[in-house]
Protein backbone atom coordinates (compact mmCIF):
# COMPACT_ATOMS: atom_id res chain seq x y z
CA UNK A 1 0.00 0.00 0.00
CA UNK A 2 2.66 2.07 0.99
CA UNK A 3 4.59 1.73 -2.49
CA UNK A 4 1.29 2.29 -4.49
CA UNK A 5 0.59 5.46 -3.16
CA UNK A 6 4.61 6.57 -3.13
CA UNK A 7 3.74 5.94 -6.95
CA UNK A 8 0.74 7.84 -7.23
CA UNK A 9 1.71 10.51 -5.82
CA UNK A 10 4.85 10.89 -8.17
CA UNK A 11 2.77 10.27 -11.30
CA UNK A 12 0.36 12.83 -10.21
CA UNK A 13 3.38 15.46 -9.65
CA UNK A 14 4.86 14.65 -13.01
CA UNK A 15 1.40 15.17 -14.69
CA UNK A 16 1.77 18.49 -13.12
CA UNK A 17 5.14 19.33 -13.57
CA UNK A 18 5.59 18.04 -17.47
CA UNK A 19 2.72 20.72 -18.02
CA UNK A 20 3.90 23.14 -16.67
CA UNK A 21 7.73 22.57 -18.30
CA UNK A 22 5.90 22.58 -21.40
CA UNK A 23 4.68 25.77 -21.44
CA UNK A 24 8.04 27.27 -20.13
CA UNK A 25 10.26 25.87 -22.68
CA UNK A 26 9.77 27.96 -25.41
CA UNK A 27 10.16 26.42 -28.79
CA UNK A 28 8.54 22.79 -26.99
CA UNK A 29 6.85 20.77 -29.47
CA UNK A 30 2.93 19.94 -29.00
CA UNK A 31 2.81 17.24 -31.54
CA UNK A 32 5.06 15.92 -34.19
CA UNK A 33 7.04 13.14 -31.93
CA UNK A 34 7.60 9.57 -32.78
CA UNK A 35 8.97 7.01 -30.29
CA UNK A 36 10.21 4.88 -32.28
CA UNK A 37 13.97 3.69 -32.31
CA UNK A 38 17.24 3.48 -30.23
CA UNK A 39 18.25 5.89 -26.92
CA UNK A 40 20.60 5.72 -24.30
CA UNK A 41 20.57 8.22 -21.35
CA UNK A 42 21.31 8.25 -17.49
CA UNK A 43 19.04 8.07 -14.32
CA UNK A 44 19.55 8.88 -10.28
CA UNK A 45 17.31 8.70 -7.84
CA UNK A 46 16.57 6.84 -3.99
CA UNK A 47 16.23 3.96 -2.92
CA UNK A 48 14.61 2.06 0.18
CA UNK A 49 13.98 -1.04 1.77
CA UNK A 50 13.00 -2.83 5.51
CA UNK A 51 15.18 -5.68 6.38
CA UNK A 52 14.07 -8.34 9.00
CA UNK A 53 16.37 -10.60 10.53
CA UNK A 54 15.39 -13.48 12.49
CA UNK A 55 16.93 -16.22 14.85
CA UNK A 56 15.52 -18.29 17.40
CA UNK A 57 12.07 -17.12 17.47
CA UNK A 58 13.65 -13.72 17.37
CA UNK A 59 13.00 -10.61 14.64
CA UNK A 60 14.84 -7.89 14.41
CA UNK A 61 13.77 -4.99 11.57
CA UNK A 62 15.63 -2.02 10.26
CA UNK A 63 15.67 -0.04 7.23
CA UNK A 64 18.12 0.33 4.56
CA UNK A 65 18.15 4.12 1.77
CA UNK A 66 20.20 5.63 -0.23
CA UNK A 67 21.32 7.14 -3.67
CA UNK A 68 20.96 4.90 -6.86
CA UNK A 69 21.94 5.84 -10.27
CA UNK A 70 23.22 4.42 -13.48
CA UNK A 71 22.94 4.59 -17.45
CA UNK A 72 19.98 2.94 -19.76
CA UNK A 73 19.63 1.95 -23.10
CA UNK A 74 16.73 0.92 -25.00
CA UNK A 75 14.31 0.47 -27.79
CA UNK A 76 10.52 2.14 -29.00
CA UNK A 77 8.02 0.81 -31.48
CA UNK A 78 5.45 3.18 -32.29
CA UNK A 79 2.02 1.92 -33.69
CA UNK A 80 -0.65 4.71 -33.71
CA UNK A 81 -0.63 6.24 -29.89
CA UNK A 82 0.62 2.74 -28.59
CA UNK A 83 4.48 2.52 -27.54
CA UNK A 84 6.20 -0.80 -26.94
CA UNK A 85 9.38 -0.84 -25.76
CA UNK A 86 12.60 -2.99 -24.64
CA UNK A 87 14.97 -1.46 -22.00
CA UNK A 88 18.16 -2.10 -19.90
CA UNK A 89 19.67 -0.37 -17.50
CA UNK A 90 22.68 -1.22 -14.64
CA UNK A 91 22.77 1.48 -11.59
CA UNK A 92 25.33 1.92 -8.45
CA UNK A 93 23.28 1.99 -5.11
CA UNK A 94 24.37 2.92 -1.48
CA UNK A 95 21.26 1.54 0.04
CA UNK A 96 22.71 0.28 3.04
CA UNK A 97 21.05 0.12 6.97
CA UNK A 98 22.71 -1.26 10.60
CA UNK A 99 21.19 -1.53 13.49
CA UNK A 100 22.31 -2.62 17.24
CA UNK A 101 19.08 -4.05 19.43
CA UNK A 102 18.34 -4.57 23.05
CA UNK A 103 20.37 -7.65 24.83
CA UNK A 104 16.94 -9.31 24.24
CA UNK A 105 17.03 -9.27 20.71
CA UNK A 106 19.26 -11.81 18.51
CA UNK A 107 21.15 -12.08 16.03
CA UNK A 108 21.95 -7.68 16.55
CA UNK A 109 22.16 -7.58 20.00
CA UNK A 110 26.18 -7.16 20.28
CA UNK A 111 28.01 -6.04 17.25
CA UNK A 112 24.91 -5.39 15.24
CA UNK A 113 23.30 -6.24 12.31
CA UNK A 114 23.88 -4.50 8.37
CA UNK A 115 22.35 -4.81 5.09
CA UNK A 116 23.88 -3.23 1.69
CA UNK A 117 22.72 -3.26 -1.99
CA UNK A 118 25.97 -2.51 -4.12
CA UNK A 119 24.07 -2.79 -7.06
CA UNK A 120 21.50 -3.63 -9.46
CA UNK A 121 20.14 -4.07 -13.15
CA UNK A 122 16.87 -4.90 -15.07
CA UNK A 123 16.10 -6.07 -18.36
CA UNK A 124 12.24 -4.80 -18.94
CA UNK A 125 9.58 -4.34 -21.42
CA UNK A 126 7.58 -0.83 -21.64
CA UNK A 127 4.12 -0.16 -23.24
CA UNK A 128 2.88 3.13 -22.91
CA UNK A 129 0.56 5.64 -24.74
CA UNK A 130 1.67 8.26 -26.48
CA UNK A 131 0.31 11.93 -26.38
CA UNK A 132 1.91 13.46 -28.62
CA UNK A 133 5.20 14.34 -26.69
CA UNK A 134 3.85 12.78 -23.46
CA UNK A 135 4.22 9.16 -22.72
CA UNK A 136 3.29 7.25 -19.80
CA UNK A 137 4.26 3.79 -19.30
CA UNK A 138 4.47 0.17 -17.58
CA UNK A 139 7.26 -1.59 -17.05
CA UNK A 140 8.18 -4.83 -15.62
CA UNK A 141 10.71 -7.56 -16.11
CA UNK A 142 13.86 -9.40 -14.30
CA UNK A 143 16.49 -7.79 -12.12
CA UNK A 144 19.82 -8.59 -10.99
CA UNK A 145 21.70 -7.28 -8.15
CA UNK A 146 25.08 -7.57 -5.63
CA UNK A 147 23.49 -7.96 -1.73
CA UNK A 148 24.93 -8.31 1.45
CA UNK A 149 24.86 -8.36 5.01
CA UNK A 150 25.76 -9.47 8.62
CA UNK A 151 24.30 -10.48 12.13
CA UNK A 152 26.85 -10.24 15.38
CA UNK A 153 28.93 -13.46 17.00
CA UNK A 154 25.68 -14.45 19.24
CA UNK A 155 24.06 -16.01 16.53
CA UNK A 156 27.25 -17.69 15.11
CA UNK A 157 28.42 -20.00 17.73
CA UNK A 158 30.66 -16.79 19.30
CA UNK A 159 32.93 -18.16 16.23
CA UNK A 160 32.55 -14.78 14.41
CA UNK A 161 29.99 -12.51 12.64
CA UNK A 162 27.42 -14.00 10.42
CA UNK A 163 27.30 -13.20 6.63
CA UNK A 164 25.86 -13.58 3.10
CA UNK A 165 27.65 -11.84 0.24
CA UNK A 166 25.45 -12.87 -3.22
CA UNK A 167 24.79 -11.86 -6.52
CA UNK A 168 20.63 -12.58 -7.06
CA UNK A 169 18.61 -12.54 -9.64
CA UNK A 170 15.28 -11.50 -9.26
CA UNK A 171 11.94 -9.41 -11.18
CA UNK A 172 11.15 -5.87 -11.50
CA UNK A 173 7.67 -3.89 -11.83
CA UNK A 174 7.21 -0.21 -11.93
CA UNK A 175 5.64 2.79 -14.01
CA UNK A 176 6.63 6.23 -15.04
CA UNK A 177 6.31 8.90 -17.48
CA UNK A 178 8.51 10.47 -20.46
CA UNK A 179 8.37 13.76 -21.58
CA UNK A 180 9.79 14.53 -25.29
CA UNK A 181 11.32 18.23 -25.38
CA UNK A 182 12.02 17.42 -28.85
CA UNK A 183 12.40 14.61 -31.27
CA UNK A 184 16.01 13.77 -29.67
CA UNK A 185 16.01 14.86 -25.80
CA UNK A 186 13.63 13.39 -23.22
CA UNK A 187 13.35 13.93 -19.77
CA UNK A 188 11.46 10.95 -17.30
CA UNK A 189 10.30 9.97 -14.06
CA UNK A 190 9.89 6.48 -12.88
CA UNK A 191 9.27 4.34 -9.77
CA UNK A 192 10.74 0.67 -9.92
CA UNK A 193 9.89 -2.52 -7.02
CA UNK A 194 12.87 -4.89 -7.74
CA UNK A 195 12.76 -8.19 -5.98
CA UNK A 196 15.99 -10.19 -5.24
CA UNK A 197 14.67 -13.11 -3.19
CA UNK A 198 15.92 -14.11 -0.12
CA UNK A 199 19.61 -15.00 0.57
CA UNK A 200 21.00 -17.40 2.69
CA UNK A 201 23.59 -16.75 5.80
CA UNK A 202 27.00 -18.40 5.78
CA UNK A 203 27.79 -20.01 9.17
CA UNK A 204 27.82 -23.69 9.68
CA UNK A 205 26.32 -22.85 13.24
CA UNK A 206 22.78 -24.24 13.62
CA UNK A 207 20.38 -22.42 14.03
CA UNK A 208 21.53 -19.97 11.76
CA UNK A 209 19.69 -16.61 11.18
CA UNK A 210 18.04 -15.57 8.41
CA UNK A 211 16.21 -12.53 6.27
CA UNK A 212 13.21 -11.90 4.55
CA UNK A 213 13.14 -11.68 1.39
CA UNK A 214 15.83 -8.84 -0.42
CA UNK A 215 13.00 -5.78 -1.76
CA UNK A 216 13.23 -2.65 -2.44
CA UNK A 217 11.47 0.45 -4.38
CA UNK A 218 13.12 3.18 -6.05
CA UNK A 219 12.32 6.57 -7.34
CA UNK A 220 14.37 7.72 -10.33
CA UNK A 221 14.29 10.88 -12.82
CA UNK A 222 16.24 10.70 -16.33
CA UNK A 223 17.61 11.90 -19.33
CA UNK A 224 17.58 10.03 -22.55
CA UNK A 225 19.25 11.07 -26.06
CA UNK A 226 17.03 9.08 -28.84
CA UNK A 227 18.64 8.36 -32.24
Amino acid sequence: MRSLAILFAGLLALLTGSAMAADAVEGAPAEGINWSGAYIGAVAGYGWKSDTYHYSGNSVDFDSNGFVGGVTAGYNWQRGQIVFGVEGDISYADMKGSVVSSFLSPPCFIEGCTAKVDWFGTGRARVGYSFENFLPYATGGFAVGHVKGSADIGACGLVGTCSYSDTRWGWSAGAGVEWAMNQQISFKAEYLHVDLGRPSFVTGNPPDPSTDRIDFDTVRIGINYHF
